[in-house]
């Protein structure tokens, strides 16, 4: 895989490890001082499932481009 590439999947996976950062921080800070309220819990059920959109598209893109780069002719 081109050297490039591997540097954006990179950062692409630390976005994608802050974001669960933000939000697991996010779910303790509601689970601590119970003050979250309906609006609350569906942020961040939404933001959820972004990451776990992300998180897969991330795979899928990263296992395609890997197959793409093996299936070159040397």
């Amino acid at each position: 895989m081109a050297k490039s590439l591997v540097w954006v999947f990179r950062l692409i996976f630390v976005v994608v490890g802050f974001e669960l950062l933000i939000v697991a921080a996010t779910i303790a800070g509601c689970f601590s001082t119970d003050k979250c309220d309906k609006d609350d819990r569906e942020a961040i059920e939404r933001t959820m499932n972004s990451l776990a959109t992300k998180a897969f598209a991330l795979y899928a893109a990263e296992k395609g481009a890997s197959s793409t780069v093996r299936s070159e002719p040397q």
